[in-house]
């Protein structure tokens, strides 16, 4: 079944990279389109699912008054109050994710919260420091010389970084998350394969997809063929793969195992994604991407046999990019080291370091 968008609507804002209006995408279920500021996503879908005489939200998007406004007055609009609210149920830690996740609990303590374990971790690293949030390593490890980094842009890696005095009010906004992050609830709703969220009415079942982060999960309520995808499926995109630093030496086949994995869906599911629009021809999507990592795990091999210069930084100048790799700066520049490194290391390729984090 080829790609078909099931919205207009959503597929003109993302073609226009605007926001997108409110959408009912099937009985019961809402997409509330998230802004993300500064960002070339521009917004995270998420998506209300009617439980009882409440809601559930999945990834309630990125932290911030605007956002939070933005979020709430959608959710009014359908006749549902934050007090209404009864769990959040996160794909992946990203901030546009789970980022509004801490002060929606605050407003409303009796609401649970659900995600997989493997993500509490990578959350509990961050907030303890055991790894940077702003790069998802070892705090200690200067990521800049380890991928080869020429010494004129240490900067653009290094602001990333929240203890770094080059960061800004970037580091600012960061360390605010953080502590937010630090205040997620004890009992959280540990989420593994299979699992089903503990709602009033229906079936959602997680399906433990590990790729972009290494505990990311997708839903699925089988009564209407609906995929929630988070970011492990986009219909224009591809996911990242690498940034999350912990499992980058397994990240690429964790994914593309994940993504056979998906192929035991039905064909004509609705895909549901973070980002862009819902769509069908999943298996045909899957198809796509991975044939786009092979392609680029081809372009890895080309590269390295055409220069001696093998650094993580030296092989991804050398790749195909849709910008070009001159126009990545600060975090996409460190996202396409990252990715580059990940595919690198599923070669068996040295990329300068082993695990880059520590251990829990």
């Amino acid at each position: 079944m080829a790609i078909e968008t099931l919205s207009s609507q959503q597929s003109a804002a993302w073609k226009d990279r605007v926001l997108p209006p409110v959408e009912k995408v099937a009985e019961g279920v809402w997409a509330l389109p998230v802004p993300i500021p500064n960002n070339p996503l521009v917004y995270t879908y998420c998506y209300a699912i009617a439980d009882g005489t409440g809601v559930v939200l999945i990834d309630p998007g990125w932290d911030g008054k605007d956002q939070y406004l933005a979020l709430t007055s959608a959710l009014a609009d359908l006749g549902f109050k934050v007090a209404d609210i009864h769990g959040l149920a996160i794909t992946h830690y990203h901030r546009d994710h789970i980022g509004l996740a801490p002060a929606l609990l605050a407003k409303n303590p009796d609401a649970w919260i659900a995600m997989h374990g493997e993500d509490l971790r990578a959350i509990k690293r961050f907030y303890t420091n055991a790894v940077d949030l702003g790069t998802g390593v070892d705090p200690n490890l200067n990521i800049a010389r380890v991928y080869g980094v020429p010494e004129d842009r240490w900067a653009e890696v290094e602001s990333l970084q929240v203890g770094s005095s080059k960061g800004g009010s970037k580091n600012d906004s960061m360390d605010l998350y953080k502590q937010a992050m630090s205040q997620l609830p004890e009992n959280i709703h540990v989420l593994d394969d299979g699992s089903e969220l503990p709602l009033e009415d229906g079936r959602v079942t997680a399906m433990w997809t590990p790729g972009h982060t290494y505990g990311h999960s997708v839903f699925v309520r089988d009564e209407d063929k609906l995929f929630f995808s988070g970011d492990h499926v986009l219909p224009t995109i591809t996911p990242n793969i690498g940034l999350d630093s912990g499992a980058i030496t397994h990240s690429l086949g964790d994914y593309l195992r994940s993504l056979e994995k998906i192929g035991q869906l039905d064909e004509d599911v609705a895909v549901l994604p973070a980002h862009g629009f819902r769509f069908t021809g999943l298996h045909d999507r899957k198809v796509e991407l991975v044939e786009h990592h092979h392609e680029r795990l081809g372009e890895i091999r080309a590269r390295m046999e055409a220069t001696d210069d093998h650094s993580v930084y030296s092989i991804a100048a050398g790749l195909h990019w849709s910008r070009g790799f001159e126009s990545l700066h600060n975090f996409n520049l460190f996202a396409a080291l990252a990715e580059t490194a990940a595919h690198m290391h599923y070669l068996g390729i040295d990329i300068g370091v082993g695990s880059l984090v520590g251990k829990d």
